[in-house]
């Protein structure tokens, strides 16, 4: 099983999600030897995409059986895994469409019944996100991809439409000054008051708020002379933050939305074709390219630990092969054992639909975040067949809570509230749900030295969280200047030594500017 493998690298990483994967092609890219392994047969861990195939054979297989290993000698611990799967519980998978067509024939005016048959033969056009998320266009994982030059690797489309909750329906959501003065549902006044505001928001500093900084933002909200109306469109549609949240916090996230519009269009957000999913693979070909090892589906059985400095000297497979780690052990703190006893939880939710919604003439993908003044955000967001993540005719619709609050099914029948005839229940043809332990705003503290623990997603739309975890845990392990994630050169800026041969080396350039992901 191991035959060719060396059995002593700079680093081991355990688990490809998305910290992971951005920190083993962090190691790699300044010259370390990096393993990388998965117990897992796909890539992504918790942040992983499925055809719908896939996503039947995962749901299908939770257990992952744990194999004792002794030690070596007196100086040799082995502290075993746990198991990963343990970060996911509930899981249901509902459809309310039948199996196959019982109709023997039908007529040229009849509708073709949708049946789980006719979408499980077009299973590969699905990518179903286990953490669904949106990237602010300068938002840090966007900028890390143009860092590093792996944006070359990935391909994005504009979150086209904003909505928001007003006045029992969905309305679109005013993303640039044209589309304020341009609505309807605003006075002449209001849109004076609203655009100083925004205008406001996007150039102050924080310091220029003193005594105002940590009041509610809604309150410093109400002091610029704005309605219930206005105010509920910036705390929910630009600042994305809760009624509960600081000035300070308010102004931080107001102004990134701010400043995320225009740079790739008139939206501050992009989601990945092909599901986010694609990420994590995005990082690790970057990892390959400079020398990394993968191993998916590896026997995994602990870590090997040096009983006298209580230092992770690397891990162990369920044969019994050992694998040494010079500087550190990283490791998703989804395999420690102790993970089965976090009780904070993300409810996911996911719709398989055939009708969006809210109709438009263009395949849209849409985000909408449900919130009042005394409850938390409830993020929606909506693909269509554009984005590479389902069959043309059809619509995943993926909803969760940064803090569960409320009973999915309570949010359902909101939501269809909201989109009165346009979509009702009838149009849901199946739902899957599951809990998600959080983990970072949880996260242990590794028990010995060099073994240094990630986490997996959080409840927020976007990557900060992980792309600052992955940033600071580099700097630990190397902290003499090392740079995290420099640029990878372009194709034609490889130079190849060919032993005095003076002929030139053609290459093709496959790249694009920085700015075009």
């Amino acid at each position: 099983m191991f035959e060719g493998l060396p059995n002593e690298y700079d680093i081991i990483v355990v688990g490809t999600g998305i910290v992971e994967s951005i920190l083993a092609a962090a190691c790699a890219r300044i010259g370390k030897t990096v393993l990388h392994i998965d117990t897992n047969e796909y890539y992504g861990s918790e942040w992983s995409s499925f055809t719908l195939n896939g996503l039947t054979e995962w749901i299908q297989t939770q257990e992952n059986p744990v194999t004792n290993i002794n030690p070596q000698d007196d100086n040799e611990r082995i502290m075993p895994i746990g198991n990963p799967l343990n970060v996911f519980r509930n899981i249901q998978l509902k459809w309310n469409i039948e199996k196959t067509n019982e109709q023997s024939s039908t007529t040229e005016n009849d509708t073709p019944k949708i049946t789980l048959d006719v979408l499980e033969k077009q299973s590969r056009k699905f990518n179903i996100d286990l953490t669904p998320k949106l990237y602010y266009a300068t938002g840090g994982l966007i900028d890390l991809l143009i860092q590093s030059n792996v944006g070359k690797y990935c391909e994005f489309k504009l979150v086209s439409r904003l909505l928001l909750e007003n006045n029992g329906q969905l309305d679109n959501v005013p993303s640039s000054r044209a589309d304020i003065f341009n609505s309807n549902n605003i006075s002449l006044i209001d849109k004076r008051l609203l655009m100083k505001v925004i205008m406001n928001c996007s150039s102050m500093a924080i310091e220029d708020l003193n005594e105002d900084e940590n009041i509610p933002f809604i309150e410093y909200l109400k002091k610029q002379k704005l309605n219930d109306t206005l105010c509920h469109l910036i705390i929910n549609s630009i600042s994305l933050v809760d009624y509960n949240a600081t000035t300070k916090e308010g102004i931080i996230k107001a102004k990134r939305y701010l400043d995320s519009i225009g740079r790739y269009g008139n939206s501050p957000f992009l989601y990945p074709l092909y599901g986010n999913g694609e990420m994590s693979q995005c990082f690790c070909r970057l990892c390959a390219v400079f020398g990394g090892t993968y191993f998916l589906r590896f026997p995994l059985a602990g870590f090997t630990i040096d009983s006298l400095t209580n230092q992770c000297s690397g891990i162990v497979a369920t044969t019994g092969e050992r694998f040494r780690a010079k500087d550190a052990v990283i490791c998703n703190n989804s395999f420690m054992e102790s993970i089965s006893s976090n009780k904070n939880v993300i409810h996911r939710t996911v719709l398989f639909t055939n009708q969006s919604i809210k109709s438009s003439e263009k395949d849209e993908i849409t985000y909408v975040r449900l919130s009042s003044p005394n409850e938390f955000g409830i993020h929606i967001i909506e693909v269509g067949s554009g984005s590479g993540c389902i069959p043309d005719g059809f619509f995943l619709l993926y909803i969760f809570q940064e803090k569960p609050q409320e009973n999915i099914n309570q949010i359902v029948e909101r939501l269809l509230n909201l989109t009165g005839d346009n979509f009702t229940r009838a149009n849901i043809l199946g739902q899957l749900t599951f809990d998600q332990v959080e983990t970072l705003s949880t996260s242990i503290s590794s028990p010995v030295l060099k073994l240094l623990l990630t986490h997996g997603p959080d409840g927020s739309i976007d990557h900060d969280g992980a792309v600052n975890t992955a940033r600071n845990i580099f700097h630990q392990i190397y902290s003499n200047g090392e740079e995290f994630l420099a640029r990878a050169p372009d194709p034609e800026d490889i130079v190849i030594e060919d032993d005095g041969n003076t002929n030139d080396t053609s290459t093709t350039n496959t790249n694009t500017e920085n700015e075009n992901l």
